[in-house]
Parts: C-alpha cells; sequence; structure tokens
C-alpha cells in the first residue's frame, strides 16, 4: 500500500469532489492518508472529518486518520490555543501531535512563542505517547537545541528540505522525514543529496496537499493519488525498486503512527 503521511483534504478546497479524490488515491494504490490539523479548528475538523460515516463511505476503503496541532504560524495565539488543542485528545483519536515546529522563514509568530508552543505539544505528545509531526523552516539549530531535550521523542520532520548535515542530525534522534512534491522539482542540489542519504527505515512519503504539486502536475491542486509520483522518483533519485520503496515507507508509517495495515 502507500500512504500519504502529510494530506489536509479536510481543507475546504475538496468538499465538492470527494468521491474523485478517493477514486483517484484507490486507482494510484493509496491505502492510508493523514489529516493533519493546523490549529484548534481546523484540528477539530480533521478529528470530525475521519470520523464522519459519510466521508468514510466515500473514500471507499481508503483508511482516514487525523492529527492534532498548532502550527507555528499560529503559536502567537497563546496559551488558549494550545489548551484547546491539548482538549481535542478528549474528543477524538489523533494518531500524532501537530503539526508543530519552527519556521523563522515567514516568522508570523515570534520566536519566544514559536518555541513555546513547540515545548507544550512535545510534552503534551509524550505524556500521551503519540508521535509529533514537526514543521522546520530556517530554524534548525533551536529546533535539534529543544528535540535534544527530549530524547524519547519521536515523530517526523514533515516536507523535509534539509540537507545532508540536518539529515546527519536528526537521525541521532527518533525522528523520520516525510518527503514530498518538492524533491520532484527542486533544484537544490543539497536536498537531492539529502533524500538520498535518508536512511531507508526513516523515511515516509506525503503530499502536503492542496500545496506543493510534484512534476509534471504543477499548476493544479495537489491531491492524495500524487504520492505516488513522489513514491517513482525519490525510488529513481535513491536507486530503489520502487515496490520496495513503497513497501518500506508504508511500514515506516505503520511503525510511527502505531497503526495496524
Amino acid at each position: 500500500m502507500l500512504v500519504d503521511s502529510h494530506a489536509h483534504i479536510h481543507f475546504e478546497d475538496y468538499k465538492d469532489d470527494l468521491p474523485v479524490l478517493f477514486k483517484n488515491a484507490h486507482d494510484n494504490g493509496i491505502e492510508w492518508i493523514i489529516c493533519v490539523g493546523t490549529d484548534e479548528l481546523d484540528s477539530h475538523r480533521a478529528l470530525d472529518f475521519v470520523s464522519d460515516e459519510l466521508v468514510a463511505k466515500q473514500a471507499g476503503g481508503v483508511k482516514l486518520s487525523a492529527t492534532i496541532g498548532l502550527h507555528p504560524h499560529e503559536a502567537h495565539r497563546g496559551q488558549a490555543a494550545l489548551e484547546a488543542v491539548a482538549f481535542l485528545l478528549k474528543v477524538g483519536n489523533p494518531v500524532a501531535i501537530g503539526e508543530c515546529g519552527l519556521d523563522y522563514y515567514r516568522n508570523l509568530s515570534s520566536k519566544d512563542d514559536q518555541l513555546t508552543a513547540l515545548e507544550f505539544q512535545i510534552k503534551l505528545a509524550l505524556e500521551h505517547n503519540l508521535p509529533l509531526v514537526f514543521h522546520v523552516r530556517d530554524a534548525w539549530d533551536d529546533f535539534f537545541a529543544v528535540v535534544r531535550k527530549y530524547p524519547e521523542l519521536r515523530g517526523v520532520i514533515h516536507s523535509f528540505t534539509g540537507g545532508p548535515s540536518e539529515v546527519e542530525q536528526a537521525a541521532q534522534y527518533n525522528l523520520s522525514f516525510g518527503l514530498n512534491g518538492i524533491m520532484t522539482f527542486t533544484k537544490d542540489e543539497q536536498q537531492l543529496e539529502a533524500a538520498k542519504l535518508i536512511p531507508a527505515d526513516r523515511l515516509l512519503l506525503e503530499t502536503d496537499c492542496p500545496y506543493l504539486t510534484p512534476a509534471p502536475l504543477r499548476g493544479k491542486r495537489n491531491e492524495p493519488a500524487n504520492v505516488a509520483l513522489v513514491a517513482r522518483f525519490l525510488a529513481e533519485l535513491r536507486g530503489e525498486e520502487y515496490v520496495a520503496l513503497v513497501e518500506q515507507t508504508s511500514k515506516n508509517a505503520v511503525e510511527l503512527f502505531k497503526e495496524t495495515e
């Protein structure tokens, strides 16, 4: 099976054509989609979406799960938003905490707010024995400084665009690497080299849809079916058999998110 380990199909972008989206996913071998929450309201929507009986019927056997978290862009909303995310653990059964992390590229929240939100969510994940979904952009030093304080955490660096040095550092911890359509169009040779160096048992596939549509479909809305394009690109880049890469990355997702196939 193929797993889209980071998607946002609970967004309004998809409300009118879910049956087509799920058919495309099924036709391309996608059997599991993880819907990632970005704030307390969006996380609640993700939980509701994956437990909706009509959605499940439309999914036609494609498995759906959700995560809950506060994105670093939303960290300025403070403790109330974080507590609201934590409350959602009583509402549904998320498979991870996040999308959380640090984004110093856009800095839509202050560094202090981002660090506070990150540590809150790490502690929340540890308290409930859940993995984390990390967003890290232009903030590697601070990110690893925080991770170093919590050696027992486990998670995935979603939309990983670091270089070989970041692969080496992250590999020292219980961290996996989520790769998506960026790899199919990046001009950064260091990113491509890093993708080759990721240990096979730490690699996850994702789309981050509706964003980051892979080549050759650039300009179109992204969807889970396109994780197959990411898989084919990475198999060629890494010199691996497509089927072997699919099997390994799916196994990795199952093990990280503690779900059965």
